[in-house]
């Protein structure tokens, strides 16, 4: 049995949390033991002590911006030494085989694989654009350190390749996996917000960040609201700590549109099925840091329809004009055609939903998904 230390960026229930939830709870458990190391408590915690998953807390140090600054490198490299001994500790303790780290922003695998001398595999979730020396030093990391890199997409494969670091075969993809939903729970939202059944409901769902692009979609759904009296918007997601002034700067806009009985803040869900069953379609605005997007696969698994802004994950998930429409970023009057053709054709919104399960099921299962890196596993 081949024992696999994981060392996660959060304790959350976002995108990177729930594949790295998905994949050790997927693993043959004949074959593979994973031990998940989180930088601190949080819900994933939970979830992954009810799995049976063995999980440990240590308190490292993840790369933010917070930290670029005299200060915060000071902070970080004193935060990165302690925990360097405690997971040093753990991972012998443990008899660990291979080191997994997941996202760009843990550099700990680093220091643990010197220590342990065993292989690493940096699982790459993101797409850096700036500041541009942390897009290269991260890629020069991973590069040097990794025995193998894992990217979610070919577009983040890409993106990596042009620091010009990567050597030949070193990168992979692995799409993330999307395990179809029960369609047992027919609950939704709509009675708890009052909107009406024949309503049309377009959804965002994602942190609230400065690339998720909620602006977009607030700036669309308000052109439309006046030509469609019963169009309902739901927007689901919160901030980081840091950041919860764009949450509060979003919820302001949307009470002072004059439509906040139309557009619901929804905040994080831990239940974003229920946010699935109540929209019509889903409306992706990312700009091109987006990588893979779960929320994009999720809401296809759901039989929705995706409009897209045409860059990174999206662009790779979404068949355009057969699953539902990619959009050039930032084209708002493009997006806002997209968007009326679906409220205006039922027997679209269902083909497409259709059509959009369909490519799930066939190129982004969670079989599929699991077997691709069982097998990454057992090279080493």
């Amino acid at each position: 049995m081949k024992t696999i230390m994981y060392l996660h960026v959060g304790a959350e229930m976002y995108g990177s949390d729930k594949v790295l939830l998905q994949l050790v709870t997927g693993l043959n458990k004949n074959k593979f033991k994973p031990i998940v190391i989180l930088p601190e408590h949080g819900p994933l915690e939970q979830t992954l002590l009810l799995n049976h998953i063995q999980t440990e807390v240590v308190p490292y140090p993840v790369l933010r911006r917070k930290y670029f600054n005299p200060k915060g490198i000071f902070n970080y490299v004193s935060g990165y030494l302690k925990s360097e001994k405690k997971l040093t500790i753990l991972a012998k303790k443990y008899q660990v085989d291979l080191i997994h780290v997941n996202t760009l922003a843990v550099l700990e695998g680093i220091t643990l694989k010197k220590h342990i001398k065993k292989p690493l595999i940096w699982h790459v979730h993101e797409i850096l654009l700036s500041p541009k020396f942390m897009w290269k030093l991260t890629a020069y990391l991973s590069a040097k350190y990794a025995d193998k890199i894992v990217v979610v997409s070919n577009a983040t494969g890409s993106h990596l390749k042009k620091a010009g670091y990567a050597k030949k075969n070193q990168i992979v993809t692995i799409y993330n996996g999307i395990k179809l939903p029960s369609q047992s729970n027919h609950s939704d939202f709509r009675r708890d917000y009052g909107i009406p059944n024949d309503a049309f409901v377009f959804g965002h769902v994602g942190r609230i960040n400065a690339w998720k692009g909620q602006e977009d979609f607030l700036k669309v759904s308000l052109e439309l609201m006046s030509l469609y009296p019963k169009l309902h918007i739901l927007f689901s997601g919160d901030a980081y700590k840091g950041d919860k002034w764009r949450e509060e700067k979003l919820k302001n806009e949307i009470s002072e549109s004059g439509f906040r009985d139309r557009i619901h803040y929804l905040g994080f869900q831990k239940d974003v099925n229920k946010v699935y069953r109540t929209m019509d379609a889903l409306v992706s605005t990312s700009n091109g840091r987006e990588t893979f997007s779960l929320v994009v696969a999720e809401a296809m698994s759901w039989f929705k329809p995706v409009i897209a802004y045409n860059t990174g994950g999206p662009a790779e998930l979404v068949a355009d004009q057969s699953t539902g429409y990619l959009v050039e970023i930032g084209n708002i009057s493009d997006l806002i055609l997209k968007m009326k053709l679906l409220i205006s054709k039922p027997d679209l919104v269902k083909k497409l939903g259709q059509n959009g399960q369909r490519r799930i099921l066939e190129n982004f299962s969670a079989e599929k998904f699991i077997i691709n890196f069982e097998n990454e596993y057992l090279k080493f």
